[in-house]
């Protein structure tokens, strides 16, 4: 499609009405590209320590009240990005099998066709709520279902680990489901042809089809996840992003750097992992179909 022919019809309508939508916005919360600088001397000065300081991290600690025997600033970093990975891991373990099966009721692709009418009616049900469910969590911010998960069980890994997992699996659910249904169905038609049962077309058929394209989203949000979990530092979970706020809160930029670092580096790492596992499940089923 050219941009001549996107432009027409219905899509220029789309385009003119979320541009409209933009300026109310903007202009509703005084939106202006003069509040994105600091207001004044002090904090231009701020930000400028703040900046200089990403090019000499902090390799002792900047607070002279520092225990003589505190373990060194190097080693606290590394130990605050093992508790950030175990919490992703921990939420994606939970979030993924929970995704699963939301996204297995949320989609259609193992319906019955002909399917009766009353057996249709319950599936449309166990649908909708699905869907519902889905919809559910992923509406409502990790930060936020850590603020309230904290609230009530207080501040443990368990409960980051469900703050994060509840948001991640409605949104996985979600994906998974609609990665089901737009698969091709020529092989679960086939299968249903030489008499197998729906569910079984759906698990010999389509689902081994969609694999793939789950593992690499899968991966994806683990991604997000290792963000995510930084950031519940901010709620007082020991993360890395509790030292960050530690840090940050007493102006000490260089340890605030000496803590992104690794966490930068480990979502490189991350990012260049998921690469490699995203081009060899492309190259196997290239091979499957070739």
């Amino acid at each position: 499609m050219n941009v001549r022919a996107a432009w027409n019809g219905k899509h220029r309508r789309v385009i003119l009405a979320f541009a409209a939508t933009f300026l109310l916005c903007a202009w509703y919360v005084d939106l202006k590209p003069a509040g994105l600088l600091p207001p004044d001397a002090t904090h231009w000065e701020r930000t400028g320590r703040f900046f200089a300081a990403a090019l000499h991290p902090a390799f002792d600690y900047e607070d002279p009240n520092t225990p003589v025997d505190a373990i060194p600033i190097w080693v606290k970093a590394f130990h605050g990005l093992f508790l950030t990975l175990k919490f992703a891991f921990g939420a994606m373990s939970l979030a993924v099998p929970a995704a699963l099966v939301m996204g297995f009721l949320g989609s259609s692709a193992w319906w019955p066709t002909p399917c009766p009418r009353p057996l249709k009616a319950v599936l449309g049900a166990v649908y909708f709520v699905s869907r519902f469910v889905m919809s559910l969590v992923r509406s409502i911010h990790e930060l936020i279902w850590a603020l309230l998960i904290l609230s009530a069980m207080g501040v443990s890994p368990l409960a980051g680990m469900i703050a994060l997992a509840l948001p991640f699996s409605g949104t996985l659910g979600k994906v998974f489901s609609e990665l089901i249904d737009e698969e091709a169905r020529a092989a679960g038609l086939a299968l249903k042809a030489i008499g197998h049962r729906p569910l079984q077309t759906f698990l010999v058929g389509i689902f081994p089809a969609a694999l793939p394209n789950l593992i690499t989203y899968s991966f994806y949000r683990f991604e997000c996840a290792l963000r995510s979990s930084a950031v519940l530092g901010f709620v007082g979970i020991e993360t890395i992003g509790l030292y960050i706020q530690l840090s940050h809160e007493e102006a000490y930029y260089r340890e605030v750097w000496t803590y992104l670092y690794p966490l930068l580096g480990m979502i490189i790492l991350v990012d260049f992992w998921g690469a490699g596992i995203r081009r060899r499940l492309n190259q196997v089923e290239g091979g499957c179909t070739g």
